[in-house]
């Protein structure tokens, strides 16, 4: 397994998903359930976007294919969307793609489970991840670095989601607001500075500016 890729991109999917911010939201679309309710409700949800996630990197660049967008113009577009999530979650708001809109919001009360649809998606698995995995998928050259990829998504679903999910109604009485939103701003500063890679690497590839620096390629 690539050791290294898969650090990169756990990280990068930690900081798209982030499961501290994720137990309120979990919390808040299960309240009024039982224990076991909620624990059943947590292992579908973290099954679920782990199935959507591997879905996503097997088949994402193919679909790109047949719509005939090229990686980087999806590189360019997918930084340009996760600076937009990381500056609402520096500034302490919540971005549509994993919030939800206001009528996905307006419906929340009448289902019964919540686990697939809004929280998986597309709060979960929501137009960041998806652009993340496919940008990451179609760096993956050889087993190590798809052994990586697919490490790092169980990881994050199944390691640090799932368990967030489990123990969210304990560990939401002993984290502080405080805690919390901190987190939020350090793991939207750190998607910040991901996305800006992703922007420039697009525009590298599409050889708009220059593999040395950013002056832009001769016509």
């Amino acid at each position: 397994m690539d050791v290294e890729f898969f650090t990169r991109f756990l990280a990068a999917m930690f900081a798209m998903l982030n499961p501290l911010a994720a137990m309120p939201v979990f919390l808040s679309l299960t309240e009024g359930s039982t224990g076991p309710q909620r624990r059943k409700m947590a292992i579908q949800a973290a099954i679920a976007a782990l199935i959507a996630c591997f879905a996503i990197a097997l088949g994402g660049k193919a679909v790109l294919g047949v719509f005939g967008i090229a990686i980087d113009s999806f590189r360019i577009a997918g930084g340009i969307l996760l600076f937009m999530i990381a500056l609402t979650m520096i500034s302490g708001a919540r971005h549509t793609s994993s919030a939800g809109t206001e009528r996905e919001r307006s419906v929340q009360e009448d289902i019964d489970n919540p686990a697939i649809y809004p929280f998986t998606i597309p709060m979960t698995v929501g137009p960041g991840t998806i652009a993340t995995l496919i940008i990451f998928s179609e760096q993956t050259v050889g087993d190590p670095m798809r052994m990586g990829l697919f490490a790092a998504v169980v990881v994050i679903m199944i390691g640090l989601l799932l368990t967030a999910l489990l123990v969210a109604p304990l560990i939401d009485k002993m984290i502080s607001h405080t805690a919390r939103t901190v987190s939020i701003r350090i793991m939207g500063i750190i998607l910040a500075a991901l996305a800006v890679e992703f922007v420039i690497n697009g525009l590298r590839g599409s050889g708009l500016i220059t593999l040395a620096g950013l002056a832009p390629v001769a016509a």
